[in-house]
């Protein structure tokens, strides 16, 4: 397989503390044939020199010169946008994979397209909760902040709990045309919105149950996944701001999508929580 034919998206803002160890497990993965494609949104510490330092001594390490895109989430979106590839990796700059996270994600996708014919697909996988440290807090994320990927299967679903971190995803080329062809300025969150569009576009969201990446959690990011020691009902009133501000994004994303009303939504997320009930 020709290397470019795979894409890994990085995007950088002020990452250094982490960003190395990142881009060492890339290289430490079992698949080798691929490139990294970096967008620095104008960091004022040491990341670039480090971006730098790989592009030079790497072939399939290419650093992208264009304006500031004002946050991650626009960041990913013109990476997607400039990149050429039939499958596309995110990857975070403050995460560790797993050397056979690319192989099982990959696998899964191939065995998935050999069914289908030119559906958006969006592969997903689980991930291990950590310290700043990369000590394990929690052997999955989606234990850990309540997910049941099993519960959101369509559009309507996945609007009301959106479930797929973006440092965990592969998408096919049909799902970033999906995802192309509906973006917008309101597409604040880049992992819900890509997944609502493959969902949209009648794709395949396939989870694959296995942590296969240490999610750091530090500083400002450790709002992704609530406290152990407290209930996610403790977890949500702590950071009641945050929640609000983040519903409200998914509110103004789905508008934009033609989801419908707030009733819409919050019917399926009271569906949503009461299946999870069940399981407890």
């Amino acid at each position: 397989m020709d290397k470019k034919i795979i894409a890994v998206l990085l995007a950088t803002y002020n990452g250094e503390r982490f960003l190395r160890e990142q881009i060492e497990s890339l290289y430490a993965q079992t698949i080798k044939d691929w490139t990294i494609y970096v967008h620095d949104d104008g960091s004022t510490d040491g990341t670039k020199a480090i971006l730098d330092e790989y592009a030079e001594k790497k072939d399939n390490f290419v650093v992208l010169d264009y304006p500031s895109q004002k946050g991650a989430s626009n960041n990913f979106f013109s990476l997607l946008k400039r990149v050429d590839a039939s499958y596309f990796f995110f990857a975070d700059q403050d995460d560790v994979w797993m050397s056979n996270k690319m192989e099982k994600c990959l696998g899964r996708m191939l065995q998935i397209e050999k069914s289908t014919i030119s559906k958006p697909v969006l592969v997903c996988c689980d991930a291990c909760v950590t310290d700043e440290k990369l000590k394990v807090v929690s052997p999955s994320l989606w234990e850990r902040s309540g997910a049941h990927p099993e519960f959101l299967t369509n559009f309507n679903e996945s609007a009301a709990t959106p479930f797929v971190t973006g440092c965990t995803m592969l998408l096919n080329k049909a799902a970033k045309e999906s995802v192309l062809w509906n973006v917008t300025e309101k597409a604040t969150m880049h992992d819900a919105f890509i997944t609502l569009c493959v969902f949209k576009a009648c794709g395949i969201v396939e989870p694959i149950r296995e942590s296969l990446m240490y999610y750091r959690q530090h500083g400002e990011n450790t709002l992704g996944a609530y406290s152990k020691e407290n209930s996610r009902l403790m977890y949500k009133l702590k950071h009641l701001k945050y929640v609000l501000k983040k519903d409200m994004a998914l509110l103004r994303m789905l508008n934009a999508l033609g989801y419908g009303s707030f009733f819409k939504f919050m019917k399926y997320k009271f569906v949503y929580k009461s299946k999870c009930s069940k399981t407890t």
